[in-house]
This record gives structure tokens, C-alpha cells and sequence, in this order.
């Protein structure tokens, strides 16, 4: 069947009435979330601005352009100081209100999951791991040992670190926020020993490799060193590199506020 007219053209190749139309939706849906939140009121505005435009929903677009706004949403929590619980539940809101499955902001929910950690952290609730975890098999806890954080890291070997010292974890010592931003692990010349689990309880750092276990307890003599890439152990000659595996900002944070917490 033939195009009609000029504005058949436009509408194939998204241009004309009909586009501007949508676009002045998403850009009022973006405008709605844009402090991270999508209330009853907002949802019934947008409601009746898609019947009074005619145009499909939000969930019908792109999902980049999706994604886009979420993360958007996902900003403006973070801007807060923090993802609270209610934030949480504020962006899961905004997901299915854009219709967005899980694996498709999968990397944006591990950031959402690990700010939320951190924001309790903050407000001195530390995370418990499970008993059940696959992470604390083969991981003999003493009496009243709690098992707050896990993660995967690489284990390196390094001989001097070149004065790159990282921030020191001691007693008694609170964690700045962003402190260990400026310093990376000093890799240059370091030996790689494999790969291992990192086990943070209010004790010990415990180091679970292939049938071995390894723990150091935590205090004035554990000579701990945070880098926005991992943790570096001054040992007696030489030094033992952790670098986290994850690459998410978040992570030194994390592992920052929460020995700051059980160092206390």
C-alpha cells in the first residue's frame, strides 16, 4: 500500500505531529521521576496526559530511552546522601512503571543494592550475612563472631609499594567518605597469587582460598591500607595486595565505613 501524503513520511521515519506528541510525554515522565520518586499524583497526571495526547505508554518506548530516565531516578536517589529503604521501594516503582525487566537494569540494581548497603552502614545498621551463604562454607566463626561482608578479590604479592601507602584502618579512626577515592593500589611489579573470597566480620578479615583459610584480627596490629581498588595488608616484609573484583565505586566505600564501624 502507498504512502498517502508527506505526512505519512514523517511518521515513518519519526517525525510529524504524532512524534512531538510522545516526546512531550516522555519528557513530562522525566520530569515526574526526576527527583527519584513517582507518586499517586504523578502517575494520574501522566495518566491523563498520554489520553489527552493519545499516545502510548512510557513502557512502550525504547528500552535505552527507558533505562535512560531510570537511571535518571536512580541519580536523584543518590543525590540524597543515600538510598534509603524507601528509596528502594520508590525505584522499583519507577521500573515497572517503565516496564522494565530486572536483567535489563541489571548493573544499575547492583549499584541501587550496594548505595542502600551503604547508606546503612552509615547509619550504623551493618549488613549480616547469612549462615547459609555459599561464602562462610568451609568458615569456622568463633563464638560471637559476626560475618557482615562478602566480595571476590585477587590476591596479589607486592614487595614495596613505592610510597603509594593508601589510607590507614585503625582503631578508633572514622572512615571520611570518598577518602580512599585518590589512591590505587600500587599493581606496578606485583606477583598475581589467584583469586579468593573476602570474609568482614567484626573480628577478623578472613581470606577463604581453594581449601584454605586464612584470617588476620582486626586491630592495631593488622596494618590494613584502603585504595579506591582494594585493600593492601602490611605484612612484616612486603606487602599482600586484595583487589576487589568488583569495579563499582561503591565497594571501597563500603569496606571503608564498615571496618571503620567494627574498629571502633
Amino acid at each position: 500500500m502507498g504512502l498517502k501524503s508527506i505526512n505519512d513520511l514523517k511518521e515513518l521515519f519519526g517525525g510529524g505531529e504524532k512524534a512531538k506528541k510522545k516526546e512531550q510525554y516522555r519528557d513530562k515522565v522525566k520530569e515526574a521521576v526526576q527527583d527519584g520518586k513517582l507518586s499517586n499524583s504523578d502517575l494520574m497526571e501522566l495518566k491523563a496526559l498520554r489520553n489527552e495526547l493519545d499516545v502510548t505508554d512510557a513502557a512502550d518506548d525504547k528500552t535505552e530511552m527507558r533505562r535512560e530516565i531510570y537511571n535518571e531516578a536512580v541519580g536523584a536517589q543518590k543525590d540524597k546522601g543515600g538510598i534509603s529503604a524507601t528509596g528502594v521501594h520508590e525505584l522499583a516503582k519507577i521500573q515497572k512503571f517503565l516496564a522494565l525487566r530486572d536483567d535489563q537494569v541489571e548493573k544499575t540494581r547492583f549499584q541501587v543494592t550496594r548505595l542502600r548497603t551503604l547508606t546503612e552502614i552509615r547509619k550504623g545498621n551493618l549488613p549480616v550475612v547469612s549462615g547459609a551463604s555459599v561464602a562462610l562454607r568451609d568458615v569456622q566463626l568463633e563464638e560471637g563472631e559476626v560475618a557482615h561482608y562478602t566480595m571476590s578479590v585477587d590476591i596479589l604479592d607486592q614487595p614495596s609499594t613505592r610510597q603509594a601507602d593508601g589510607v590507614a584502618l585503625v582503631p578508633g579512626h572514622d572512615y571520611s567518605e570518598g577518602e580512599a577515592a585518590a589512591h590505587a593500589l600500587p599493581e606496578a611489579g606485583a606477583k598475581e597469587m589467584g583469586e579468593a573470597t573476602l570474609i568482614i566480620t567484626n573480628r577478623r578479615l578472613v581470606l577463604k582460598t581453594r581449601g584454605r583459610v586464612a584470617a588476620i584480627k582486626l586491630g592495631v596490629d593488622a596494618r590494613l591500607f584502603l585504595y579506591s581498588d582494594g585493600i593492601r595488608l602490611g605484612r612484616t616484609v612486603g606487602n599482600t595486595l586484595l583487589r576487589f573484583r568488583s569495579r563499582a565505586d561503591e565497594t571501597a566505600e563500603i569496606v571503608g565505613a564498615l571496618l571503620s564501624a567494627v574498629m571502633k
